[in-house]
């Protein structure tokens, strides 16, 4: 199993080079579970690609995920983990200044304690004050897909979001999520299109 993820990914990854729209993405997060207190930092690296307004997907990418607690649980033990994940998304608008957003997909989770397949779908709205930046409000549900327990978070997300120039997003997110977990992150999001 862990090689047809690997060789899928050099797959999606050689196709970004050909695709027409093509983007990369860094995600940085910071999340701290209320519950131990622990924090966790995740890096991610999003390669992908952007297709036409008018197609019904808009967006594909693929994250490759980094991350490790800042400190020990109980047990001493430090906890890493490593995921692989592909998103769609698709936009749309209400009105001049109202636009939503549904974007999720599938992934795997490769840790010490047992890796596991999860997705996860993100509806969500955009205000636009002004050509080059939003407000963003969403609502993301996670949950493992293999019947692992104790995956299942609600998570909502909101942030400024901004558009630097045609080629290039910032994002600042706020998250709150509650389910199996109490979470409560920080998350910054650039992409670059080409």
């Amino acid at each position: 199993m862990k090689y047809r993820v690997i060789a899928l990914a050099f797959w999606v990854i050689c196709g970004v080079a050909r695709a027409e729209g093509p983007l990369v993405g860094l995600e940085f997060e910071s999340e701290k579970n209320n519950h131990s207190g622990i924090t966790n930092h995740a890096v991610d690296i999003v390669p992908g690609w952007e297709f036409p307004e008018k197609n019904l997907i808009n967006r594909i990418e693929l994250l490759i995920e980094g991350n490790k607690d800042t400190s020990a649980d109980a047990d001493g033990v430090t906890a890493k983990e490593n995921k692989l994940f592909v998103r769609l998304r698709h936009d749309g608008d209400f009105t001049d200044t109202l636009g939503y957003y549904i974007r999720g997909g599938i992934g795997r989770s490769f840790n010490s304690e047992r890796s596991f397949n999860y997705a996860y779908i993100e509806p969500g709205i955009e205000y636009k004050f002004a050509d080059k930046w939003a407000w963003l409000a969403a609502v993301r549900q996670t949950n493992s897909i293999d019947s692992t327990n104790g995956h299942r978070i609600t998570q909502f997300r909101t942030g400024p979001t901004f558009d630097l120039d045609k080629s290039n997003e910032l994002d600042f997110l706020y998250a709150k999520g509650n389910g199996d977990a109490s979470l409560t992150s920080w998350v910054v999001e650039y992409v670059h299109k080409f």
